[in-house]
């Protein structure tokens, strides 16, 4: 008896594991017959909602998938990314993410576990970061700049996007590096679109920007660029200089990527990054990015997943070194 009961108990498992497997199968070979909700965690109009429309209108014309972008704002970007990490993990709710995925963890709390709740798809581009003013300041360069905010504490005000973007990042170890904590402030906003709206406007003074965000107006005029963050110039803007040839070098860049639920299916996965690694190689979505100021990267599963665990670790022993969480 209790060997029979021992083989109905296996042959039950045996008989659930056999269903699991053939419902994931069928899942792999029905993915992208229902719309595919790709979550955007910034409103319209900034940087990652830039990029994520330049991308998956190609991605849906090559695949023939409907995919719905849904701008999901608030909460530094917790808000779309929860409803990702809590999805069911069929890759018909993705997650086009961005830098804040690594950083946000440190700063406020946040309902999941960024990396055990995602599976890591393709990192999409990068932006390098222009630092930008308004017109109206008085400055020409980024040592008039530092004067300025030493000269007159508080009478610049510094736009960000989001809390613990890779814009904020960059701006904190700025201040902290000059000596300009003192002198410039911070002003949070939901995205990047609002941010830019309030530097055009006056609101405030000056942005640490990506490049996709600040592009149009500076060739209008309507925003005036001092400098590159990083060590070199980039190779489209030659003229400008780099904060590494003023002494500040900061390593900081906004990155877009797509992630789907823990638990996708491999072979949803791979296939995603296929299609997207398809669409990355198309010239005019290569040269739609460049005019936007973002660089393809196209990266493996395995990469991307790599370089969010390096960054997770990095900030995590970096943020607390200039209290970021205490100016929120």
């Amino acid at each position: 008896m209790m060997a029979g009961a021992a083989f109905a108990a296996f042959s039950a498992a045996t008989l659930g594991a056999l269903a699991m497997v053939s419902a994931a199968a069928q899942d792999v070979r029905d993915y992208g017959k229902r719309p595919i909700r790709m979550m955007v965690p910034v409103p319209p109009g900034g940087s990652t909602d830039i990029v994520a429309r330049i991308v998956t209108g190609p991605l849906a014309e090559m695949t023939g998938y409907t995919i719905v972008i849904d701008n999901r704002a608030g909460a530094q970007g917790a808000i779309a990314t929860e409803i990702v990490a809590r999805a069911n993990p069929d890759g018909h709710t993705l997650l086009f993410g961005y830098a804040t995925h690594t950083t946000l963890p440190f700063i406020n709390k946040v309902p999941y576990d960024p990396f055990r709740d995602f599976a890591p798809i393709t990192q999409v581009s990068v932006n390098p970061l222009l630092v930008v003013v308004h017109p109206s300041v008085p400055v020409s360069n980024v040592k008039e700049l530092i004067a300025l905010a030493k000269s007159k504490p508080k009478l610049l005000n510094l736009g960000i996007a989001t809390a613990g973007s890779a814009g904020h990042i960059a701006a904190e170890l700025f201040k902290l590096r000059t000596g300009t904590g003192d002198g410039i402030v911070t002003v949070t906003y939901k995205g990047g679109g609002p941010a830019l709206v309030a530097l055009l406007s006056g609101e405030v003074q000056m942005m640490f920007a990506s490049a996709p965000t600040s592009m149009p107006h500076l060739k209008s005029g309507k925003l005036k660029p001092l400098a590159t963050v990083g060590a070199k110039r980039l190779p489209y803007m030659p003229d400008l200089p780099s904060l590494g040839e003023s002494g500040f070098s900061i390593e900081a860049a906004p990155w877009q990527g797509l992630l789907g639920p823990a638990r996708m299916p491999r072979e949803i996965i791979l296939r995603l990054y296929g299609e997207m690694s398809r669409v990355l190689k198309r010239p005019d979505v290569i040269e739609r990015l460049a005019a936007a100021g973002a660089d393809v990267v196209s990266s493996t599963p395995e990469e991307f997943d790599a370089r969010i665990k390096r960054e997770l670790n990095e900030y995590s022993k970096l943020i607390p070194t200039f209290g970021l969480g205490k100016q929120l």
